[in-house]
């Protein structure tokens, strides 16, 4: 037997960009960099890449960054995605994410489940690997509404100097996420 899918999986790195500005990060470009804006796919050649992913029998795509949300086709590329058949992947830190953006999801599932970066379970920790002020609060918003909106998720979390004595109260939090 032949395999017939080519492309299983595609991950696509929509921007580098990043609204943090992480300690452990290595794609992390200021998200105003236009510099960095200007290099990032066009909204075009990633609905071809995505197109061509498909009729390779790929079925599913994950969007990364940086950051995914700040490109402002990201709502276009998502619910193209859908459209194609693809199931979502979305890699992020979820300060972005508003009630629109998780009605969206609510009303067209990704059907994989959201991988959210956390980076503290406290302010102090978060915003010492985040290295943004308020970035704490945007983050725990994106996370309420996600729960509000029953979007399926998955927490994930580098364990660093700032945060690794709360490994045990992320691990119990995470654990009680509805799956």
């Amino acid at each position: 037997k032949t395999n017939s899918s080519l492309v299983g999986r595609l991950d696509i790195e929509l921007t580098e960009r990043w609204n943090n500005n992480c300690v452990h990060c290595c794609i992390n470009l200021p998200a105003g960099d236009l510099d960095a804006k200007n290099k990032e796919l066009s909204t075009n050649q990633i609905k071809d890449i995505l197109r061509e992913s498909v009729s390779l029998g790929c079925i599913s795509v994950r969007f990364t960054g940086g950051e995914p949300l700040l490109r402002k086709d990201f709502e276009e590329l998502y619910v193209f995605s859908r459209k194609l058949g693809l199931k979502v992947m979305i890699f992020t830190n979820v300060t972005l994410i508003t009630p629109y953006l998780a009605d969206l999801f609510r009303r067209i599932p990704p059907l994989e489940k959201i991988e959210v970066s956390v980076y503290g379970m406290k302010k102090s920790s978060y915003e010492a690997v985040s290295r943004v002020s308020g970035s704490y609060e945007a983050a725990w918003k994106g996370i309420k509404l996600l729960l509000e909106y029953k979007i399926p998720f998955i927490a994930k979390a580098p364990f660093l100097p700032y945060n690794k004595a709360e490994i045990d109260e992320f691990e119990s939090w995470a654990g009680a996420i509805p799956r």
